[in-house]
């Protein structure tokens, strides 16, 4: 599937009383995070984990995080906005400013793990992350949620010139705590670590706000007291990832990047 033709991609999935389905996002190649939290939920052949996005950059496991991800039959990867950097710059390797946007966000150490794969490896790669799903609706316990990256994709018509087409603003698009949702659906989003919308009492934790949920806990930035954060949609339980994960990023202004 080409790349430019992949703006909208919904599938619905409904849990049954056998099964758990997780939610968590924003890794940022960090294996020790993930595997804490997967030695947490212990997931089951028939429970199901939704990854939303940001697999990669900051940390040291992007390629290798992708690969595992990619070869897990319970786990769904969505698409963020750094895998779409990273599709974006891979697929265009002359484009200067597109190289530099990923790089400004820690992209390199990923293009250099994924120079390591040979050519067929690189292209399978490439096109799991070009076949990824934007965004996705689940319905558990009768409940509708509606999982995005960034942003629901139906506001693309309220953004301005800086997106270059739906996908752009779904995986980039920040929004306020006081932005309208969908009805009859609560968002799951990431990319936006949640100290944006509540306070940090000693670590950041899962944001549960009007029909809006933010589950990006700022695994990469541990000195903004982050941690990757996983949420079980049936009895709403949250997971930590334990010790400290991420690295020091204090080159990067926050309020820039993610």
């Amino acid at each position: 599937m080409l790349w430019s033709s992949r703006i909208w991609n919904n599938t619905q999935r409904s849990s049954n009383q056998h099964s758990m389905t997780y939610v968590l996002s924003d890794i940022h190649g960090d294996m020790d995070a993930f595997d804490s939290i997967l030695s947490q939920i212990q997931l089951s052949e028939d429970d199901h984990l939704y990854i939303i996005g940001d697999v990669i950059d900051r940390g040291e496991h992007s390629i290798e995080l992708l690969q595992r991800i990619r070869n897990m039959p319970n786990a769904t990867l969505m698409l963020g906005n750094h895998e779409y950097m990273m599709i974006d710059r891979l697929r265009h390797p002359g484009n200067y400013k597109i190289q530099t946007l990923w790089y400004w966000n820690d992209g390199g150490k990923t293009e250099n793990q994924f120079l390591v794969l040979n050519k067929t490896e690189q292209e399978e790669l490439l096109q799991y992350l070009e076949s990824l799903p934007v965004q996705l609706e689940l319905q558990v316990n009768g409940q509708m949620f509606l999982l995005v990256h960034a942003c629901p994709i139906e506001f693309y018509d309220e953004g301005d010139n800086t997106y270059k087409n739906a996908t752009h603003f779904a995986v980039w698009f920040r929004f306020d705590s006081s932005f309208p949702m969908p009805e009859g659906k609560t968002v799951i989003f990431g990319h936006s670590p949640t100290f944006r919308y509540q306070p940090v009492n000693g670590k950041m934790r899962i944001y549960h706000g009007n029909r809006r949920i933010g589950i990006d806990c700022g695994c990469a930035y541990p000195w903004r007291h982050g941690q990757l954060g996983c949420l079980r949609l049936e009895d709403m339980k949250e997971f930590y990832s334990s010790g400290t994960c991420g690295i020091l990023l204090d080159r990067y202004d926050w309020e820039d990047d993610d």
